[in-house]
């Protein structure tokens, strides 16, 4: 176990030195890429149209932007990372046995670990504006479930995309279509009622509806929410678990 979780530590201080190796502003990237990404959804929502987060509740909106965003770059991130880390690293798989389910492990964590420093920074300032939230705790089982969720669902890409190579190139399209149909860039309250169906069915959905819930109007998430969370992010962990120890050992010859 111990020389596991060296393997692991070794694969995350690499996978951040690598990340932005060569670039100009380095480590830099991982600030202003989610700034102009940030910037420009609260100018167009909040600045063009005039977006209100809650009809009952004064939410500014970029403190609405950014209680569940850096979680969904961390989420999104990790699986686009995850889904061609086997493939990158096919000459070392074939020569070197390991766990190489560290590989896509590794990505999402450092994905989540970069877009947390993030959250650390907004948590800041949103408390020294709006003072002190003692239902904030409740944010880490949220972040955690999120990111076993993550776990789940990049290590069983990870282990499909050496069969199906397509799955590349319609994965950017699919996380596309969640983040639109999960209520980050606007509340689930604002939706229709003929389409919320849509959105219950994307488990994002529960997951940023938590963030909001606890951060902003400081309460409880419903409980049916608690249970979608714990229920789906067990479920995807284990399906990805067997998947990718049923096709691992077929890597060497895909590769």
């Amino acid at each position: 176990m111990k020389r596991k979780f060296d393997l692991f530590i070794y694969f995350l201080k690499k996978d951040i030195k690598a990340r932005y190796a060569g670039s100009g502003f380095g480590l830099l990237w991982a600030i202003l890429i989610p700034l102009a990404q940030i910037a420009l959804f609260w100018f167009v929502f909040s600045g063009i149209m005039k977006a209100r987060p809650y009809s009952n509740t004064q939410v500014p909106y970029i403190y609405f932007l950014l209680s569940s965003f850096f979680f969904w770059l961390a989420f999104s991130e990790g699986i686009i990372r995850s889904s061609s880390i086997i493939i990158e690293n096919a000459e070392i798989i074939k020569k070197i046995p390991f766990p190489n389910i560290l590989l896509p492990i590794t990505v999402i964590s450092t994905s989540y670990l970069l877009n947390f420093l993030g959250f650390v920074f907004f948590l800041i300032i949103y408390t020294i504006s709006t003072g002190v939230n003692p239902l904030i705790i409740l944010v880490i089982p949220i972040i955690l479930f999120q990111f076993i969720f993550s776990i789940g669902i990049g290590i069983f890409i990870a282990s499909i995309v050496p069969y199906v190579r397509d799955i590349n190139q319609v994965l950017g399209y699919i996380l596309q279509g969640m983040f639109f149909l999960s209520p980050i860039i606007y509340s689930i309250e604002s939706v229709p009622e003929r389409f919320k169906t849509i959105f219950y069915l994307n488990p994002i959905t529960y997951f940023a509806s938590s963030y909001h819930k606890i951060i902003l109007l400081r309460e409880m998430p419903p409980f049916n929410y608690l249970i979608t969370i714990i229920i789906s992010s067990s479920v995807v962990l284990l399906v990805g678990y067997y998947t990718f120890k049923k096709l691992k050992e077929g890597f060497a010859d895909v590769l």
